[in-house]
């Protein structure tokens, strides 16, 4: 009896060691499909448009490497918001948390390195109320049910001021755009952003607000009786804040 016993729980521990392993294959294979359709984050570079290859950097402390690799030198880090040349880019890009880009060479001072793509805002806007303000946008990865993250870094004198990720099934930053003081009718900036996912159900515009030193997303503005949009400042509706 004893030994029919030992038995049973040696097979139950196999089939429930062997569920696990299954369980994990396919978790992996689903984030290994979920990456692989990623679009790839990329940028022009010096050679073939001087104005395009001028970016800002995302990200602070933005490793500059002596090769295009992670395990290569790091010769120094950078802040975040510094305006950066792109003069080459690697060959084959790089999947980091989710994020697909290439490796691109700039100089800073005498040095010449590399640093990832991941790190470079792929939209720059500066605030209509605070020229010191910048706004960077880029990917953010996905989160642990694959949902895809963007991020918005709001940026001033080398130091991030305040950062808002939220999810989207697409966005693309060619259509990202502020809105000036006369269409928001006040002195408050607002990001527009566009969802590209091609959905009857899907918000196919939503928007950023800062204020207060604060960025804060809402699917849509306060409006007026006669249905047209009247932006004031923080008189919306549908507010989704999020901490650093």
């Amino acid at each position: 009896m004893k030994t029919l016993k030992n038995t049973q729980e040696h097979k139950t521990s196999t089939i429930n060691r062997i569920f696990q392993t299954l369980l994990i294959t396919a978790v992996l294979l689903i984030a290994s499909d979920v990456f692989s359709q990623t679009k790839e984050v990329e940028f022009e570079v010096y050679t073939t448009s001087a104005t395009k290859a001028s970016k800002y950097l995302l990200a602070d402390d933005v490793a500059l490497r002596d090769c295009p690799s992670v395990q290569c030198e790091q010769l120094t880090t950078i802040n975040i918001g510094t305006n950066v040349r792109l003069l080459a880019k690697s060959s084959i890009p790089h999947t980091i948390n989710g994020v697909k880009s290439r490796w691109y060479k700039v100089k800073m001072g005498p040095q010449v390195g590399w640093i990832w793509g991941g790190m470079i805002s792929q939209k720059t806007m500066v605030s209509t109320t605070n020229p010191e303000v910048k706004f960077v946008f880029g990917e953010a990865g996905f989160d642990y049910k694959g949902n895809r993250l963007f991020q918005v870094r709001a940026i001033k004198n080398g130091a991030q001021v305040d950062k808002i990720v939220f999810q989207s099934k697409g966005i693309d930053h060619s259509e990202i755009s502020l809105l000036n003081e006369k269409e928001t009718k006040s002195s408050t900036d607002i990001i527009a952003l566009n969802n590209t996912e091609k959905s009857p159900s899907a918000e196919t515009r939503s928007y950023i607000v800062f204020k207060n030193n604060k960025l804060q997303k809402t699917n849509a503005l306060a409006e007026t009786s006669n249905t047209k949009p009247l932006y004031t400042g923080l008189s919306y509706v549908s507010c989704e804040g999020e901490d650093n």
